[in-house]
């Protein structure tokens, strides 16, 4: 299996109103941002493209990082980020030039892992939507099939709950140990959990 038969979406276009300042640029350490971690992580895996969903605010905070992404990696703008997630994820995939399966990975939940993508790859094939699942919880990245990505690109009302979307494709979930998946930071309390000063 060919690690470049696979792309990813990293959606970053909220406006973090409970955070209170841009989720994607926090800190994951002292060498990266939640963004930055996102991308290093999918293209070391070995992602052929990935397209950073960022609203027009976030744009600007790209241009302000000035990281040396990789060729694979391109920024677009969701600019109706109120109208929802589906949205940005129509947008995002609309942005990928090559047919096949699509990470889609959520800026805030910063702990996506290199084994948990391998993992969840090599069940690519088995349905349209594959997840990874610890302790009977449902948790992210999630990948979903070429058929269900050019759905989304097609789908005319772009709006509604991506999760909502999804159900109606056959899914298949991959029990991990890795607590990290269900990892969601949307509050200065909760970043503060996971990365203490």
């Amino acid at each position: 299996m060919a690690t470049k038969d696979f792309s990813a979406v990293i959606m970053a276009a909220g406006h973090s109103r409970r955070m209170g300042r841009p989720k994607m640029m926090l800190p994951y350490d002292r060498h990266q941002s939640f963004v930055e971690r996102g991308v290093n992580v999918l293209s070391g895996f070995g992602c052929a493209e990935i397209a950073i969903v960022v609203n027009i605010e976030g744009m600007n905070g790209l241009a302000g990082l000035s990281p040396a992404w990789p060729d694979c990696v391109r920024a677009v703008v969701n600019p109706f980020p109120e109208k929802g997630r589906f949205l940005s994820l129509q947008t995002g995939l609309s942005g990928l030039k090559k047919n096949c399966p699509v990470f889609i990975h959520n800026v805030d939940n910063p702990f996506v892992d290199g084994k948990v993508l391998h993992l969840l790859a090599s069940h690519a094939g088995r349905a349209d939507y594959i997840r990874p699942v610890c302790d009977g919880k449902p948790g992210h990245p999630v990948l979903i099939s070429a058929r269900v990505a050019s759905d989304i690109v097609l789908e005319k009302k772009g709006e509604g709950h991506v999760r909502d979307y999804l159900a109606q494709y056959a899914q298949h979930f991959v029990r991990v140990n890795d607590p990290a998946v269900l990892v969601n930071i949307n509050t200065l309390e909760e970043y503060k959990k996971y990365f203490p000063e």
